[in-house]
């Protein structure tokens, strides 16, 4: 009985719900699958032209209007044309060449002002490189005759020039001539050459006198010798060969240097080495 029952139970579930999904089904065919037609045509607009060769920024009349315009002036009387007289072909190219000729002169004058200019500035530098020339020349000349001065000018020199000591010799020049023997003191001049000296150095003096060097060789000129004096006046080096030097030879230089380091100055109250120099006039009999 139980069993009857259960399967009624079934079936009624089963009709049921078809019916209800056939209800469902007719609703929607009815109520909302419907297409609404629009009253009026819309729709995308499509421009597919009329010539492939178009172009311009305006569209073309249509065909229709075009032959209602061929209509009406068929009908009309026919105005004269507009007859322009040609331009002649030398008045149209008249202006074209005139610019380009214009022009390029133009640009032949820049290029000529370009280039003077770049002549003016060379002959500037030029000139200024003489200047500086002939300026480096005369300062050296000067140099070398205030050098000269400074050390054969007795009473006149400049400052730190021994100007306590008097002319010695019978060669005519400045200073004190010496003897080939190198005694100190000798008083016999003509045998052989002399030789003058002086010196240089800031607010000092020698002491004694300025030592002689040996002089055993046929030359005659002048040998600087640049000096290094510390404070108590000793010398610490010698070199020959400065400014105002006139003579090569190697064995007069060594012996030049040998004796200015064997001066003495007097001493000074500094901390700092000084720098002078000891100059040697060698004179020929």
């Amino acid at each position: 009985m139980n069993f009857f029952k259960k399967n009624d139970n079934r079936i009624a579930g089963i009709v049921g719900t078809v019916a209800v999904h056939l209800l469902l089904l007719l609703a929607l065919l009815f109520w909302g699958l419907r297409t609404v037609v629009p009253k009026d045509e819309t729709g995308l607009e499509v421009d597919y032209g009329t010539d492939d060769m178009g172009e311009g920024l305006f569209e073309p009349a249509p065909m229709s209007a075009i032959e209602d315009v061929m209509d009406n002036s068929a009908s009309e009387p026919a105005s004269p044309p507009d007859v322009t007289p040609p331009i002649p072909e030398d008045q149209v190219t008249q202006d074209i060449e005139e610019s380009l000729e214009v022009k390029a002169e133009k640009e032949r004058k820049k290029a000529e002002e370009l280039k003077r200019q770049e002549e003016i500035r060379k002959q500037k530098e030029l000139l200024a490189k003489q200047e500086r020339e002939r300026k480096e020349k005369e300062a050296k000349a000067q140099k070398a005759s205030s050098t000269a001065k400074n050390a054969f000018a007795g009473s006149t020199a400049g400052k730190g020039t021994d100007n306590n000591t008097k002319n010695q010799g019978i060669a005519g020049g400045e200073g004190n001539q010496g003897v080939v023997s190198g005694t100190p003191g000798a008083q016999n001049y003509t045998d052989g050459g002399g030789i003058g000296s002086s010196y240089s150095l800031s607010g000092r003096k020698i002491v004694g006198s300025v030592p002689r060097p040996a002089y055993n060789r046929n030359e005659a000129g002048i040998i600087v010798v640049t000096i290094e004096v510390d404070p108590s006046g000793k010398v610490l080096s010698a070199k020959a060969g400065a400014a105002g030097t006139t003579i090569g030879d190697a064995t007069l230089r060594r012996e030049a240097e040998l004796a200015a380091k064997k001066a003495k100055f007097n001493a000074n109250n500094g901390s700092q080495i000084q720098t002078g120099t000891i100059t040697y006039k060698y004179i020929l009999n």
